[in-house]
């Protein structure tokens, strides 16, 4: 595995925190000195997945380290800062990223909604992975309309220079028809990059099979 890995999304809700939470528990359960970090998190109850992330890392760290900009409004982070009167401090985030990276390897770095998310002013969440030289993990849904909106995403990385380790599909939906099934198969073919896993979005998923394929990246 790389030093870490930016986890984005095809859009908001998809099952980012949830799959990054089982990468990182799994990870600290073989010993690996893992952690997780939130730059940007909006919403009323937005620092919950920080906390969760702090949780599994033993409270090693203070929260403001691991989530260093935490905005109430439930909204794209320039706008809810704009709402609050609150510019968004980018080089806390950055100092706080380059805290963690030398304490941890790998680090995982969730983004906030999708890569073209804005930050600040023409800023973006693709901006941000692109700062941190990271290479993109893509969570999408399995469902219908996954194949729209997880080529757009690729070809979005592609596009902003950014190096796709690969794909999760996260059953969100917790049932199986058709389109399950063969997206499955057709996502990756038509994306061109690597399918890591799928995971179900309603029960503790089992990324052991992810993990080894992320570990055997980082030897290859």
């Amino acid at each position: 595995m790389t030093a870490g890995l930016f986890i984005t999304g095809t859009d908001t809700g998809v099952g980012k925190t949830h799959v990054t939470a089982a990468l990182l528990r799994e990870l600290r359960r073989h010993g690996a000195n893992a952690a997780a970090f939130k730059p940007v998190a909006c919403g009323v109850g937005g620092r919950n997945d920080a906390q969760i992330y702090r949780r599994l890392m033993n409270n090693e760290v203070p929260l403001d380290m691991i989530n260093p900009v935490y905005l109430r409004h439930p909204l794209a982070p320039s706008v809810a800062a704009r709402l609050e009167r609150r510019p968004i401090d980018l080089r806390r985030i950055r100092a706080a990223y380059t805290r963690l990276s030398t304490l941890y390897a790998p680090l995982f770095v969730e983004g906030a909604g999708g890569l073209l998310v804005p930050i600040k002013r023409n800023y973006f969440v693709a901006d941000l992975a692109r700062e941190f030289g990271l290479p993109v993990v893509i969570i999408g849904r399995l469902s219908l309309g996954t194949i729209n909106h997880t080529l757009l995403t690729v070809r979005q990385s592609q596009a902003a220079g950014l190096k796709v380790a690969g794909i999760i599909l996260n059953d969100t939906l917790g049932r199986w028809g058709l389109a399950e099934r063969t997206n499955l198969k057709v996502v990756p073919d038509l994306a061109g990059v690597p399918l890591l896993g799928m995971v179900e979005h309603a029960a503790r998923p089992e990324v052991t099979s992810i993990v080894r394929r992320l570990l055997h990246k980082r030897r290859e």
